[in-house]
């Protein structure tokens, strides 16, 4: 095999990552053969062998690590902790060259864990920079032996309106399984605590694949694989009025019905609620949301500046005049919050009248510079919004204190959540797509708290014996290869 890519979805349940099969799509299409290897967080050591020894010959040029899901823990790359030797083993023995990219880590971590290993670490979108790595003539920067490639500024990539995930028998994709699918890049906006690479993109109704390209890949998917359930992987999908018309046009007009979990704001929503009906009737089953905050002057800090009695109100509305599943993060820590509004919150998140169902709650984090290639407006200059640094000689993130709150009291607030929610609180959009890839149909994963699902139901947790049993049916088609 030309180029193997290792892939994996660490989390509840089972998906695949966008990222890999993209890449894959584009290197098959320039010529070459590449196979993509599922669960490689969750393969055991003989099973990796196996594989390795299948498809790694003398012929491999690449052996790339699509790292935005791999691991839960930032601090490693994969579960296993022998993996990384065992990839030098093979580096060695067959002489490619082995890469890393995606959404999680920087050059401090990557340096770090694999300084050895890795000869290539490449930020941003690869999908015009994987042919270059697989050519040999990439350009970059050479810093302790690791070629740094920047694909935001040397190999910007301008086709997407006309590109595809294609999934071929090579990826071994179960019959029915849920996909995920990008359907347009970046996000207009740029909250300050966010570091994701297409963030400020201005109207991205622009980066829309073309109607024709995304209606062709629906239904190649649907008449090769029976695919009708989607995890749509876009930063923001109901960025403007014309795009949620654009997904109606689309996913309504398809000759089978189609379902689909999505991030989505809820302050666009309730100020254009007539795209409510429009994405419900495109297939939307879920929406996660990004609320983060009900206190006006925080949310307006960060760019979300819906008032507290707006959204709540507008969330009873989406709740009664749909039957979309609801979910939202919220975070702990921002920009002049005090702690009494944060109370206030946790107390609306845990009644029944919240009209929310699924809330996730996370301490807010400021990873320092090193730790990823892109960079938040919080982690540039956490200073501005009032943050002192507790530990400055903890070089992977800032343990603040805002005037308020610290990190400590952030994170035991957002524990407490977790135990005072986890008897009622549902599975997000994500992880709808996920649950369903178990056996389960939609409308029991949507109507169903989690807990059920881990309690009662057959375990769905990573290394579980439902999970690995799918990772077991899908090496006996790897290997059948």
């Amino acid at each position: 095999m030309d180029i193997v890519l290792l892939s994996d979805v660490y989390a509840e349940g089972y998906i695949r990552g966008a990222g890999a099969y993209k890449l894959a799509t584009e290197l098959r299409s320039a010529g070459y053969s590449v196979q993509v290897i599922d669960f490689a967080s969750r393969l055991t050591e003989q099973e990796v062998n196996k594989i390795f020894n299948k498809f790694l010959t003398q012929e491999t040029k690449l052996l790339g690590v699509s790292n935005t899901f791999m691991s839960n823990n930032g601090n490693k790359i994969f579960e296993q902790d022998w993996m990384l030797d065992t990839i030098n083993e093979y580096k060695q023995r067959f002489n490619f060259k082995v890469a890393i990219g995606g959404n999680r880590g920087g050059p401090a971590t990557y340096t770090k864990l694999a300084r050895e290993v890795f000869d290539i670490l490449v930020s941003g979108f690869a999908d015009k920079a994987i042919i270059a790595i697989a050519e040999g003539n990439a350009k970059g920067k050479l810093i302790n032996n690791q070629l740094i490639i920047d694909s935001n500024l040397d190999y910007e990539y301008t086709d997407f309106h006309t590109s595809k995930t294609i999934f071929t028998d090579q990826d071994c994709i179960f019959p029915g399984e849920a996909l995920p699918i990008e359907i347009a890049r970046g996000c207009k906006f740029r909250c300050s605590y966010c570091f994701y690479p297409g963030n400020g993109k201005g109207d991205t109704y622009k980066h829309l694949k073309n109607k024709s390209v995304l209606r062709e890949e629906l239904i190649y998917n649907y008449e090769k694989f029976g695919t009708q359930v989607y995890d749509i992987m876009d930063d923001l999908l109901n960025d403007s009025p014309e795009k949620c018309e654009y997904i109606y046009d689309v996913f309504s007009n398809l000759p089978f019905k189609v379902y689909f979990g999505s991030y989505a704001r809820s302050d666009l929503l309730i100020s254009n609620i007539h795209t409510l009906p429009m994405l419900e009737e495109s297939g939307a089953i879920g929406l996660q949301f990004g609320i983060e905050t009900l206190f006006k002057k925080s949310g307006s800090a960060i760019g979300k500046g819906m008032a507290k009695e707006k959204t709540i109100e507008g969330l009873h509305y989406i709740k009664e005049n749909s039957n979309i599943s609801l979910g939202s993060g919220f975070i702990f820590g921002l920009p002049y919050e005090p702690l009494e509004s944060i109370r206030s919150t946790i107390e609306w998140l845990d009644s029944k009248s919240c009209p929310l169902d699924n809330k996730e709650v996370y301490a807010l984090s400021i990873p320092s510079l090193n730790s990823h290639f892109e960079h938040s407006k919080l982690m540039i200059d956490p200073y501005r919004w009032g943050y002192k640094d507790l530990d400055p000689a903890n070089k992977d993130r800032m343990i603040w204190d805002n005037g308020h709150i610290n990190w400590n009291q952030a994170k035991e607030l957002a524990n407490e959540c977790l135990e005072r929610f986890r008897n009622h609180n549902h599975f997000n959009a994500h992880q709808i797509s996920r649950v369903y890839n178990m056996g389960y149909d939609v409308s029991t994963v949507t109507s169903t708290p989690a807990e059920v699902f881990r309690n009662k139901f057959e375990s769905i947790k990573p290394n579980s014996d439902s999970v690995l049993s799918k990772k077991k049916q899908y090496l006996e088609k790897l290997y059948a290869l």
